[in-house]
C-alpha cells in the first residue's frame, strides 16, 4: 500500500474518487476516540478473526480498518505490510457510507477506483469486500475487509458470512454494562435532532454531488488544466516541443466486427480499452480518446519528463503483449479476434480544450498526423516508431531498421520496429 493522498495522481494516471465525509463524522470520530484502538499494538482477539476471515474466503489479504480523520489504521491485518494509508485512497472510506457491505468485483472497471494508487500499485487490488463495523453507539468506525488481486464475485451467502464475522469484531468492541445507557441516549438525541439530521443529510448529498462533478472533470482533463478551467472558465492552448504520441489500432477489426453481435463487439472493445487505460495510467501516459477502434495517448504533456519516450514504449509493449495473449485465448475458443498495430512518434504539437457542453482535451499538429501514419504503416503485433522517437531511445532498445516507407501525404518516412528493451 502507499501513502499517496492526491485524487489526481502523477501525470497520466487514471482518476479515482475519494470517499465523501459522512454527515455524522463528528460523532463517529468521538466514538472511535472513545474506543482508544488507533495506533495500538496487535491483539490476538482481533487477529484471530482476521485469520479466520482470510481462510474462509480464500483470499491473500484480510484486515480490520479503523477510519480516523485523515487516515485508515489497520488494527489487524494479514497479507499487507503497512499499518495504514491515507483515508483519501481507502476503499473503507466508501464502505462506511452505506449500510450494506461494499462489494467491488473488479476495481479496474469501477470509475471510483480505476486510478486508485492501491489498484495501479501495490497491493494491486482487483476485488474488495468491506463490511461496515459499528461501535457500541452504532456509528460506523471502520470495516472488516477481504481483498483479492483477481476479480471475483460475492454471493449473498458470502455476504451473510462476512456479516457474522463482523459481528464477532463488534462484540469485542462492546462494553455490555454501558450499551443500554448509550443506546437510550442515542434514541433521545435522534428524536430531538430529527430536523438537524435531515438537514445534514441534504448537505452531505450536495457535497457528494459537488465532489463527483469535480472528479468527473479531473477524469476528462489533467489535474492542472482541470484547476485552470474551474477557476478561469477556459484553458489557454499551449505549444509543447517534444511530446510522444502513441496510436494503437486494431488490425482485422472490420472483418471481425462483421462476425460479432453489437453487444459482443462493444463488450470486447470495452475490455480491451479498459486494459489500455490501466496500462497507460500505470506508466504515466495520458490517454486522450478513442476513435472507433483507435486509441490515442501521449506522454510529455502538460509536463515533460526525461523518460517520456521510455514510459510510452513500455506501455506500447504491454498493450502489444496483452493483445497477443487475448488473441490466443479467443482463437482457442473459436471466437473472432483482432491484432493490434502500434505507432510511436515524437515532436511538437499544440494541446488545448475545445467545446463547452462536452469538453475535450485534444492535441493538434503534424506530429499527431505523422504518428497516425506511423501506426498505419506498421504490422500487426509490432511496435513501429519514427526516426525521431528511435533516436531518443536507441541506446536502450533492440530494433530493426525499416528504411524509408511511403506514407500518405507525408512522402517517405524513416521507420524502425522496436521489439524489446535491452537488458542493462
Amino acid at each position: 500500500m502507499t501513502n499517496t493522498t492526491s485524487a489526481n495522481g502523477p501525470e497520466g494516471q487514471l482518476c479515482y474518487i475519494p470517499p465523501a465525509i459522512p454527515a455524522n463524522e463528528a460523532e463517529r470520530q468521538a466514538e472511535l476516540l472513545r474506543l482508544n484502538l488507533m495506533d495500538t499494538p496487535a491483539e490476538e482477539r482481533f487477529d484471530r478473526v482476521v485469520r479466520l476471515t482470510r481462510r474462509l474466503f480464500d483470499v491473500p489479504i484480510s484486515y480490520i480498518s479503523l477510519l480516523g480523520e485523515d487516515r485508515q489504521w489497520l488494527k489487524s491485518r494479514i497479507g499487507v505490510e503497512v499499518e495504514g494509508t491515507s483515508r483519501q485512497i481507502s476503499f473503507c472510506g466508501h464502505a462506511i457510507l452505506q449500510d450494506r457491505p461494499l462489494i467491488i468485483p473488479d476495481a479496474r472497471k469501477d470509475h471510483r477506483f480505476a486510478g486508485n494508487p492501491l489498484v495501479i500499485g501495490e497491493p494491486f487490488v482487483r476485488f474488495y469486500a468491506g463490511h461496515p463495523l459499528h461501535g457500541p453507539n452504532g456509528y460506523k468506525v471502520g470495516t472488516l475487509c477481504v481483498v483479492d488481486r483477481r476479480p471475483r464475485s460475492f454471493t449473498e451467502k458470502e455476504i451473510e458470512l462476512l456479516g457474522e464475522l463482523t459481528a464477532l469484531v463488534e462484540r469485542e468492541l462492546e462494553l455490555c454494562d454501558v450499551i443500554q445507557v448509550q443506546a437510550e441516549a442515542i434514541k433521545a438525541k435522534d428524536a430531538l435532532a430529527k430536523s438537524q439530521m435531515e438537514l445534514a443529510k441534504t448537505v452531505e448529498e450536495l457535497q457528494v454531488a459537488k465532489q463527483q462533478a469535480e472528479e468527473l472533470l479531473h477524469n476528462i482533463l489533467p489535474s492542472e488544466l482541470a484547476s485552470e478551467l474551474r477557476t478561469r472558465g477556459s484553458v489557454e492552448p499551449v505549444r509543447h516541443e517534444k511530446v510522444v504520441v502513441l496510436f494503437a489500432d486494431f488490425a482485422g477489426f472490420t472483418k471481425a466486427a462483421a462476425e460479432m453481435g453489437a453487444s459482443d463487439l462493444v463488450e470486447e472493445l470495452n475490455e480491451c480499452f479498459c486494459h489500455f487505460d490501466w496500462v497507460a495510467a500505470k506508466h504515466g501516459v495520458e490517454k486522450l480518446k478513442t476513435i472507433g477502434d483507435g486509441y490515442l495517448a501521449v506522454a510529455g504533456i502538460p509536463q515533460s519528463h526525461p523518460d517520456d519516450a521510455l514510459r510510452a514504449l513500455r506501455a506500447a509493449f504491454e498493450i502489444r503483449d496483452y493483445m497477443t495473449e487475448r488473441k490466443t485465448e479467443r482463437e482457442r475458443k473459436g471466437l473472432p479476434f483482432w491484432d493490434v498495430r502500434i505507432g510511436l512518434h515524437l515532436g511538437p504539437l499544440v494541446a488545448g480544450v475545445v467545446g463547452v457542453r462536452k469538453i475535450a482535451y485534444d492535441v493538434w499538429g503534424d506530429t499527431v498526423n505523422t504518428a497516425s501514419r506511423i501506426e498505419s504503416a506498421g504490422e500487426p503485433g509490432r511496435v513501429n516508431v519514427s526516426a525521431p522517437f528511435h533516436d531518443r531511445v536507441r541506446e536502450q532498445v533492440i530494433s530493426v531498421p525499416r528504411g524509408s516507407i511511403d506514407c500518405k501525404h507525408k512522402g517517405k518516412v524513416e521507420m524502425f520496429f522496436i521489439d524489446s528493451l535491452k537488458m542493462l
